[in-house]
């Protein structure tokens, strides 16, 4: 339906159709009948004269912007649009704001605004964490589509000088736009308890995750290690390393139990597991204690060992005395269990 913009001399059937309207609206409400509306000036739009007062209703649940109208007295009815003014809680600004400020509570000001007002913001819970993504002016309406989600990043009060600790004291935290802010400077406060400059930081400068290392308790070498030798708490010890941490890094002796190195490992480096191998029990050649029988009768005798044996794995000893060969069970570091 296409409705006149300008008031023209109505019929008498209409306007009192008007007033049955405003009035209804009204009373459904709780407005008054000056901030209603009523959509009924095109003239294309014929009202009879209704001997009885014309029943109005809300057709559609969802909507208050048209009733349906009808004529008890007839088969007529119509859909009116209407138009209620000032019937929604909202909030104006005080002041003018720039895109990329927060709006506080004592930067608006509540008032009353009309319901066809689309993304009304009718709760400042709702804007709490969020930024103006565009310039406002004094008295506009505040609206949700004026804001962007916020982020929080750091940024230096001073220099710091590479191997430097940094803390959250060194910092000023700010909100910024989610859109704007580079994914690398978004990371748990928590972090800056544990660490230090990567390089060289000048003040004012947006701390990204790769300007920081983090310490981790690792284990690492305390000296040198050859290829082959075993690991364990004598060359090994758990410290504090900053930097990049390796995947596979280990960190307790508990991890590295009958391991030895498959590479030379230099003092300081962390442990990987990439870096180990389980170590032999028994190499070829070495004394073995054979234990055979169960329960109380357990008999040992020593064995050569005729080739190298991992845990749980079948080796061949051999009697030195009677030349008989036998297959066990490797059960530890020189020992073993007859099949």
């Amino acid at each position: 339906m296409v409705f006149a913009t300008n008031a023209q001399d109505l019929p008498s059937s209409k306007e009192t159709m008007i007033k049955a309207v405003k009035s209804w609206a009204a009373s459904q409400t709780g407005l008054k009948e000056d901030s209603i509306k009523v959509r009924a000036l095109d003239r294309r739009l014929q009202v009879p004269t209704c001997p009885s007062n014309f029943d109005v209703s809300f057709p559609y649940k969802t909507s208050q912007q048209t009733v349906l109208v009808t004529c008890p007295d007839s088969q007529w009815i119509a859909y009116v649009g209407i138009r209620l003014q000032d019937n929604q809680a909202g909030f104006a600004y005080i002041a003018a704001q720039d895109a990329g400020e927060s709006v506080l509570k004592s930067s608006v000001e509540a008032v009353k605004v009309s319901g066809s007002t689309r993304n009304v913001v009718t709760s400042l819970d709702d804007i709490a964490d969020l930024l103006l993504v565009k310039n406002v002016e004094k008295g506009q309406i505040v609206l949700k589509h004026h804001f962007v989600k916020s982020v929080t990043i750091a940024k230096l009060k001073k220099d710091i000088l590479k191997g430097s600790k940094i803390s959250s004291a060194d910092v000023i935290f700010e909100p910024a736009s989610s859109k704007k802010a580079a994914a690398r400077t978004l990371f748990p406060k928590i972090l800056l308890n544990d660490a230090i400059a990567a390089r060289d930081l000048v003040a004012g400068t947006t701390l990204s995750r790769s300007d920081i290392n983090i310490r981790h308790f690792v284990l690492t070498s305390s000296k040198a290690i050859s290829r082959g030798y075993k690991i364990n708490a004598d060359n090994t010890a758990v410290t504090a390393f900053f930097g990049k941490l390796p995947k596979d890094a280990l960190t307790s002796l508990d991890d590295i139990q009958q391991m030895e190195t498959i590479r030379v490992i230099r003092a300081g480096q962390p442990i990987r597991s990439s870096d180990l191998k389980p170590s032999l029990m028994i190499k070829k050649g070495d004394t073995v204690y054979l234990s055979v029988g169960t329960g109380p009768l357990v008999i040992t005798s020593t064995m050569v060992a005729l080739e190298n044996g991992n845990l749980d794995q079948q080796i061949i000893l051999l009697n030195a005395e009677s030349n008989e060969k036998v297959r066990a069970l490797v059960t530890g570091p020189g020992r073993a269990r007859g099949l």
